[in-house]
């Protein structure tokens, strides 16, 4: 049974594989796209503000997609070295020891996203009756909701390794002040 659950883990295999297919669709399509947005907005576009406008937006649309890719990859990258590789040549700020880190930076990537995402909507168009306020605020709640759960998430953790450490049998820790002087 134990070679069993020692060999599961080569499962994340699936996972690793198809995120790393994802996040080359994204990146593809973001690249297509990309081209596609420059020749449209150079070759019909106005050279104005609206022009200028309508370049912006979809601009900022096409960083959103960009980092939809790369939270792809990042958590792709970070499975296979959590299960697979752990001596995987990775740059320093790609490499994770743990699951945890693996999902703080998917969070920082998601709110970096949802910052962008908000960048978009402002330099968009508006139409009667929509608040970028509200937008905003929406998006706002997100991101505290998420950062309260990441500071829960952390002081839990620490508690967690905390309780793991060893605690000092009374009698061990007069020894030890005895030996130290004390």
């Amino acid at each position: 049974m134990r070679k069993v659950f020692s060999a599961s883990r080569y499962l994340i295999i699936v996972a690793v594989v198809a995120l790393l297919v994802c996040a080359l669709a994204v990146f593809v399509f973001g690249g297509v796209t990309t081209i596609s947005s420059i020749v449209t907005v150079f070759g019909e576009g106005e050279f104005n503000a609206e022009g200028a406008r309508l370049l912006s937006t979809e601009m900022i649309e096409l960083i959103d997609l960009f980092l939809l890719g790369t939270i792809l990859l990042i958590t792709a990258v970070g499975l296979y070295e959590l299960f697979l590789d752990p001596d995987v040549p990775l740059p320093g700020w790609m490499s994770v020891q743990n699951l945890d880190q693996l999902k703080m930076n998917l969070l920082a990537v998601i709110v970096v996203m949802l910052a962008v995402l908000f960048l978009g909507a402002a330099a968009g168009e508006w139409h009667e009756g929509q608040s970028i306020m509200e937008y905003g605020i929406g998006i706002a709640l997100v991101i505290a909701a998420a950062s309260f759960a990441v500071f829960i998430f952390q002081h839990v953790h620490k508690t967690m390794h905390h309780s793991h450490e060893p605690v000092p049998l009374p009698i061990q820790a007069e020894h030890d002040d005895h030996h130290q002087g004390k």
